[in-house]
């Protein structure tokens, strides 16, 4: 199994007419979530996937401790995680106090053995012109399945699962939606999308918008 990218064409920084050179860029074909790694780590090991998951999320819980007590994190084989902060910009130190320094971002620098198995990762060319490469069936299993391991599924997933933009996600999410395969829920400021409760086939009708 190989990852794929695509060629990115760099910003011109001066906006001249100079065409500037590609550069190759990663492109996911999934998210891999908490939930998936509990799942994978399964077959892998004696412990069961709720065992990994509470160990998954006990091992969140101490670097977010160490973190907020200004530790720095290292996983050897993986990485270290610390910290980024910000402030408004001041030219001498008494012109700001630690009151307005704030907690910006979590930062990760590899470790040179993570990188070094890596290196021999396998890569090819991410179609442009069908950046998909799956049919409506596809996308339905591939989505049918997620929602066997998760209580919803959100169009920002969606798109990554199928490897699609969101006029194709939106227009395959409300096709299920027709068809009773999922029903939709507002929450905060998002729609998630679920396998109707009863098991049966749930009809709405959908607002055109």
């Amino acid at each position: 199994m190989s990852a794929e990218y695509k060629l990115v064409r760099r910003p011109d920084p001066h906006k001249t007419d100079v065409k500037q050179p590609l550069y190759p860029c990663f492109v996911p074909s999934r998210i891999v979530r908490l939930d998936d790694l509990a799942r994978m780590a399964r077959g892998r090991s004696s412990f069961s996937s709720a065992d990994i998951k509470g160990m998954l999320q006990l091992l969140q819980d101490l670097i977010v401790d160490a973190l907020e007590y200004g530790q720095c994190i290292e996983l050897e084989g993986i990485g270290t995680f610390g910290i980024s902060l910000k402030s408004r910009p001041v030219m001498e130190e008494k012109e700001i106090r630690a009151e307005s320094i704030r907690f910006q971002d979590v930062t990760f620098r590899s470790s040179k053995e993570l990188c070094h198995r890596l290196c021999a990762m396998q890569l090819e060319r991410s179609p442009e012109k069908a950046p998909v490469g799956f049919t409506q069936e596809v996308c339905e299993q591939r989505t049918m399945e997620y929602l066997k391991t998760h209580p919803y599924i959100t169009g920002k997933v969606y798109r990554g699962l199928c490897r699609c933009g969101k006029t194709k996600a939106a227009a395959d999410l409300k096709k299920m939606m027709l068809e009773g395969k999922l029903v939709r829920t507002f929450v905060g400021n998002a729609y998630l999308f679920r396998v109707p409760m009863d098991g049966w086939k749930e009809k709405r009708k959908i607002k055109e918008k």
